[in-house]
């Protein structure tokens, strides 16, 4: 069959995390492009904030990592058995230990970032760069300060049980709260202590960031959705619906950003359409800049190396679904002659449709379709006056999928806010942390699910979270581990 040609490729490649130390004080990952040294100009400044993305433009973070364990981790996709080399593979394995984290890389990658951060705050709020406006040096502050937030919201919810587990009282992650030397070795902290931080530091960021449409960077829009979103995460629904109803409303009379029509969804994702009006925030790769066949795109693609894919049971769930658009992101391949077929997401295509591979495809941190859906969760849940607006929210969502679609009020629940979720934003990162969140269990049975891994996973299974790896008790010997897993 075709697939074991990829088998026997793929078998003497490193595993995605092979290159990246679980220490948040690493002093230079391969691709790190800023220090904190010689910060003293604007244009150092441009070149230190440029490195930031480019190192969340990484396989360990977000040009693959981050997305497939939002998404390997949950009921709708799953590696092939053929992929076992993969990082992606553990984490729908749930093969993780103190010794062997199988974390992708998303600890020490999310970290090094946040102290490249700090240095070019530091460098800002010391008086170092005289060449700058005041408002050039708000906005770049802005942007470390966003950055920092994302950082740490995506550790808190790898490394932290779910907020409404617990009312956030459970361990969480060292809060990096300024320009640590190697030396320092910061606490855990617990999850709701993580969130305020988070919640402080994107509001400190918000006013200083410029409101201008800026390609690749994270601007004043994009920081207030990505507020909206941790809002909604911590339980904070009515802050979660103010924010992003106040934020789609603005963004109505902006001809940037806006939620594209049916007749230009399948489009929204091909490779000639980087920053469409939907993206607020993306990941940017260019043909000169990428992560070759180790980026997301080329995993999932059939004609890459196929080691992910649908399942079974949502790709029967949404091709049922005759008149939906998003019927247009998955596909039914054969696997060589075997007369085994699989589902293919088809959501990150090459130049000549999903049939042909590319390695620079931009992945969307957060768009347009994701904000409307937490402002339909966030008023659900908040009620009251919200829900008539909340439910016209999911709508707008719905319906542009298919017209037939309307959801009516009795029909205005969590599970169909979270089934529109999961049509709308497959392979985007989302489903493990929506099932989770919301005290769901996540049910895997059936279809082509790989043996061992596990069948039903919810918030009470140890596992749920990644474990603290067994080198960063080196750092910090009293440091908690995660209940469950063996002692440091």
């Amino acid at each position: 069959m075709k697939k074991y040609i990829y088998s026997i490729l793929m078998a003497g490649l490193a595993i995605i995390a092979s290159g990246c130390s679980d220490s948040f004080l690493d002093k230079s990952p391969s691709d790190a492009i800023t220090t904190g040294e010689a910060i003293t100009s604007l244009q150092d400044v441009i070149v230190a904030n440029n490195g930031l993305y480019s190192l969340m433009a990484s396989t360990y973070y977000y040009n693959s990592a981050m997305f497939l364990y939002g998404d390997m981790r949950g009921d709708d996709m799953q590696p092939t058995y053929w992929s076992s080399s993969r990082s992606f593979h553990s984490f729908y394995m749930y093969q993780h230990s103190t010794q062997n984290p199988n974390n992708g890389g998303l600890w020490g990658r999310p970290y090094y970032i946040v102290r490249n951060a700090w240095n070019i705050i530091r460098a800002i709020e010391n008086g170092d760069i005289k060449d700058a406006t005041a408002d050039q040096l708000d906005n770049y502050k802005g942007q470390a300060l966003a950055i920092i937030a994302l950082c740490h919201f995506d550790l808190t919810r790898l490394y932290g049980y779910p907020f409404a587990k617990d009312n956030g009282e459970s361990w969480g992650v060292p809060i990096v709260d300024h320009a640590i030397g190697f030396d320092e070795n910061p606490e855990r902290s617990t999850v709701a202590q993580c969130y305020d931080f988070i919640i402080d530091k994107l509001k400190e960021a918000i006013p200083l960031l410029s409101s201008a449409k800026d390609n690749g960077h994270i601007n004043a829009y994009a920081a207030r959705a990505l507020l909206a979103r941790v809002y909604l995460y911590c339980e904070k629904n009515d802050l979660a619906f103010a924010t992003a109803s106040q934020l789609i409303e603005a963004l109505k009379n902006n001809g940037d950003h806006y939620l594209v029509n049916r007749e230009a969804y399948q489009a929204m994702f091909n490779l000639d359409n980087k920053f469409g009006p939907e993206a607020l925030f993306q990941i940017a790769n260019t043909s000169s800049s990428n992560n070759g066949r180790d980026c997301m795109a080329y995993m999932l693609n059939w004609w890459g190396y196929a080691a992910g894919v649908v399942t079974d049971d949502f790709g029967m769930f949404i091709r049922q679904r005759d008149n939906d658009i998003r019927n247009s992101m998955v596909a039914y391949e054969e696997d060589g002659g075997s007369g085994v077929f699989y589902y293919i997401l088809t959501k990150y295509p090459g130049s000549g449709g999903y049939w042909t591979t590319s390695y620079e495809n931009n992945y969307t941190v957060i768009r347009m379709s994701e904000l409307y859906l937490i402002a339909a969760e966030a008023g659900l849940k908040n009620g009251g006056s919200d829900r008539a607006k909340a439910l016209a929210y999911l709508n707008e969502i719905a319906m542009r999928a298919n017209p037939a679609n309307e959801v009516s009020d009795a029909d205005f629940t969590l599970d169909k806010v979270l089934e529109e979720r999961r049509l709308e934003l497959i392979g985007e990162g989302h489903r493990f942390f929506d099932m989770l969140r919301n005290g769901k269990t996540i049910v895997r049975k059936g279809g082509k699910h790989l043996s061992g891994a596990p069948e039903e996973i919810n918030w009470d299974y140890f596992k749920c979270v990644l474990p603290i790896s067994q080198t960063q008790f080196t750092f910090n010997p009293e440091m908690p581990q995660n209940p469950g897993y063996a002692p440091r």
